[in-house]
């Protein structure tokens, strides 16, 4: 069973509006120090308020860190998950757009991205007897996000459009070379603009593809 979203215990718009400015006060906070060493007393300078107010949203630092990860991974799929489950794509097209758009969400979200690549972090805040079901269910959705990757390629090997490879190494290569985004990408007001993003994006997909087309 879904188990209830941590960022969403009322469906009433002021809470969820509070909540989301408390994740990306949260999120700029973890991605510039990390989980360990990110207390609630950092987040609540980042957003400028009292710990009062977060803990009235959110009980602990790993809530906090798991409602995070589990909007970053909800951005993901819904970016690729129409590309993918189509079936009017050829392998090397809908390939090419899953990453693009995977490389997109890294950059428009990077706090958020960045956040959830530290695995140690993300066992570390699923530790406690009320996260473990909250931490299972963002590692299905990761499995998921893979298995979209995984089964492209297969398809792509299947038909002939990709040459003949190990199709969960190469979903394993491409999704660590765009998340690898969350290291080297840093937002530049002179240079952080749409037409920049989709050129990085353009780049990585194109790279991601060229190394399967025979």
């Amino acid at each position: 069973m879904r188990q209830p979203n941590v960022t969403s215990r009322s469906q009433d718009p002021k809470r969820q509006m509070g909540a989301r400015e408390i994740l990306d006060a949260a999120a700029l906070a973890f991605s510039e120090r990390g989980y360990a060493a990110t207390s609630i007393d950092d987040v609540a300078d980042v957003l400028g308020a009292t710990k009062g107010r977060i803990y009235h949203y959110f009980r602990t630092k790993g809530e906090l860190f798991i409602g995070i990860h589990r909007r970053g991974i909800e951005w993901i799929l819904e970016a690729i998950g129409p590309t993918a489950e189509r079936d009017d794509l050829e392998p090397a097209v809908k390939l090419r757009e899953m990453v693009r758009q995977h490389a997109l969400m890294m950059m428009e979200h990077h706090t958020y991205m960045g956040v959830g690549q530290f695995l140690i972090d993300i066992h570390l805040a699923g530790e406690g007897r009320s996260q473990g079901a909250a931490m299972e269910e963002i590692l299905q959705m990761r499995r998921k996000f893979e298995d979209y990757y995984v089964k492209v390629v297969e398809e792509g090997i299947k038909t002939g459009a990709f040459r003949d490879t190990d199709a969960n190494l190469i979903a394993k290569a491409m999704l660590g070379a765009v998340n690898w985004m969350h290291v080297w990408y840093r937002p530049d007001e002179a240079r952080d603009t749409p037409e920049q993003h989709e050129r990085i994006a353009a780049t990585l997909a194109d790279h991601a593809i060229h190394g399967l087309v025979k």
